[in-house]
């Protein structure tokens, strides 16, 4: 670097710094101000994603247009080049003053983020180090790809573009996922929670994208001593604008016969009971205890209430469904298989069990049909009540005796929608699908019939648009609320806490005595690593406790995914142990895991979870 470099871009850019700065500091302000409503969210270090993503985008352009579009635009690069500095020292002036630029203010920002957590918890280097790495990494990126495009001169635009459409394409037409890859990775939804791991994967993929581009910011600055930066700095011909041309719409033609080669053929099952639904086909196997005419039974059943569900909500396409029996799952506990080369909805089920709820499997199987039509939109945190409330209703829809109970036990807690992924785990399935259905009921009365139809026919069934440009065009509740009842989430909100306050009533009794039951779960150490878990179920006097209980346990990952009831293994204990029970394996200290204590609840038809709760080994 030279102090004399340094000095002649102070002298050229301090304006447009000094208007950077300014804008910068306007967005900080608006982020404070809105601070609280980020510290909502668990954490005020959210504050901290904007900031990166202007700075490694708007401001990183901004700054290679200053620093190197400009100069070589302008031909001032050829008179540097005429003093006794070589071309290297330059590049390297420039590449570390951007860095700086852009990096100073996310310091000052993440510096501020953690005097403000400092007031309410113990905040050190250590954990603000992987905050650093994660937002600085996606900043360092985008300067080093901008201050790259700058130096390909005229042809930076079409760069842009070309990028712009291959990673679209990737993301829609491979397996390659975009928002889980790379610097999106890095800002994922465990930006700022995560404090015991790096993701050092996606580092590492980050920091060699900045190697390369760095490196090829080297190559062309050096190669023939800088006279291809000079000559790609000039204007493009007409016979470059037709390559261009050329080569984007070749790029499409690429897109569209890989998007007909990702087709998958339909998922078929041999000697399988099958009934026909529009275009596609349901599929029941026959197994023991579950007779050929029990399965032709079933396919006859789900394929009419899928014709009727494809017809209420305008479904352009249905999946191949194809359902098997198993004997290895409880009758309340349903599977969904992941296919690789084939396409459609596969699940498993226990159809033989004495206690087994076709209207909880239909519910189950709807829920995972409007995943496959809606290519996972619906699986948004804010509308998965009305995905949950919906299927269960529509299932129920006519005969919805068993809902109103399950709503009323099911509203001992509270909810909020916006956070239905932890009111799920809280109430498990069947509670939690029963409240939503009497959200979805207040819904459909204070709305009627048509505008309730046209309402969910845009949230569940919408438009196939993926990718970035489906989550920019996506309905939301709140406007198509408004739009077609002129109704406010809040004032919907109240409607449903005013109908589950007179299921309470009457249900009184149920729910008190559900509401008496105790569970106590304990860890206790056995060595200094090594730890038992021990459970019981208590009630008050006046509460006859059930004979069995269930305890439900699963280890979690470091991120706070949803855990799938499949998934979870099953101890079952009896009430009335003086001393309780034991679960049958040891933990380890550091590990995190999801205990669900359930009893079966005849009234209800349904296991009640009467306790559900993530716990780290201390």
């Amino acid at each position: 670097m030279s102090t004399g470099l340094l000095r002649k871009e102070w002298r050229e850019h301090r304006g447009a710094g000094l208007l950077f700065l300014i804008f910068y500091g306007l967005l900080l302000l608006l982020l404070v101000t809105a601070g609280d409503r980020y510290a909502t969210r668990g954490s005020i270090f959210e504050l901290l994603k904007l900031p990166t993503v202007m700075l490694s985008t708007v401001g990183a352009i901004f700054v290679s247009h200053r620093l190197v579009v400009r100069e070589y635009g302008q031909r001032t690069q050829l008179f540097l080049e005429a003093l006794p500095l070589s071309r290297a020292r330059i590049l390297v002036t420039k590449l570390v003053l951007g860095a700086a630029v852009l990096l100073l203010p996310l310091a000052l920002t993440l510096g501020m983020l953690g005097s403000m957590e400092a007031v309410h918890k113990d905040v050190t280097p250590h954990s603000l180090l992987p905050l650093w790495l994660r937002s600085a990494t996606p900043v360092l990126l985008g300067w080093t790809f901008f201050a790259l495009a700058g130096l390909v001169g005229r042809f930076r635009n079409p760069l842009y573009i070309l990028l712009v459409i291959g990673l679209f394409a990737a993301d829609q037409l491979t397996d390659f996922e975009l928002a889980k890859s790379g610097p999106f990775a890095l800002l994922g939804p465990d930006f700022s929670f995560e404090r015991q791991r790096l993701p050092w994967e996606h580092l590492a993929t980050c920091w060699a994208l900045i190697a390369v581009a760095t490196g090829l910011c080297f190559g062309l600055v050096l190669y023939r001593d800088g006279t291809l930066t000079e000559l790609l700095s000039q204007r493009m011909s007409h016979r470059e604008k037709v390559f261009v041309a050329c080569v984007l719409t070749g790029l499409f033609v690429v897109i569209t016969m890989m998007d007909q080669a990702k087709r998958r053929q339909p998922f078929s099952l041999r000697d399988a009971a099958r009934g026909q639904v529009a275009h596609s086909t349901v599929q029941v196997a026959s197994g023991i205890g579950f007779p050929r005419e029990d399965a032709e039974r079933m396919a006859e059943r789900l394929a009419t209430d899928l014709g009727a569900l494809s017809g209420y909500l305008g479904l352009e396409r249905l999946p191949a469904v194809a359902v098997m029996p198993i004997r290895e799952l409880d009758a309340d506990v349903f599977q969904r298989a992941k296919l690789e080369e084939a396409d459609g909805v596969v699940v498993r089920a226990n159809l033989a069990a004495p206690d087994f709820d076709v209207r909880a499997f239909e519910a189950f199987l709807f829920r995972e049909v409007l995943i496959w039509a809606s290519e996972g939109v619906v699986l948004r945190e804010e509308r998965q009540w009305l995905l949950d409330g919906f299927t269960t209703w529509w299932a129920h829809r006519d005969g919805e005796a068993r809902l109103s109970p399950r709503a009323a036990v099911a509203s001992r807690d509270d909810f909020d929608t916006r956070r239905w992924l932890g009111t799920r785990e809280r109430l498990g399935p069947c509670l939690s699908g029963a409240l939503a259905a009497l959200g979805v009921q207040v819904l459909r009365e204070r709305l009627g019939d048509g505008d309730f139809q046209s309402l969910i026919q845009g949230l569940l069934a919408p438009p196939r648009r993926t990718g970035f440009w489906g989550l920019a065009m996506e309905p939301r509740l709140g406007a198509l609320l408004s739009e077609h009842g002129g109704l406010t989430e809040d004032e919907l909100a109240r409607r449903w806490r005013e109908a589950l306050r007179g299921e309470r009533e009457a249900h009184a009794a149920l729910v008190e005595s559900l509401a008496a039951l105790s569970p106590a779960l304990s860890v206790v150490a056995e060595s200094e690593e090594t730890f038992r878990l021990e459970h019981a179920l208590r009630g008050s006097k006046n509460v006859e406790l059930p004979a069995r209980y269930a305890l439900l346990y699963g280890k979690l990952t470091p991120f706070g995914h949803e855990v799938s009831p499949d998934t979870l293994s099953r101890q079952d204990a009896p009430s009335s142990a003086p001393d309780g029970a034991r679960l049958p394996r040891t933990l380890v200290r550091g590990e995190r895991w999801l205990f669900v204590m359930q009893v079966e609840s005849a009234p209800l038809g349904c296991p009640v979870r009467v306790l559900a709760e993530r716990r780290a080994i201390p």
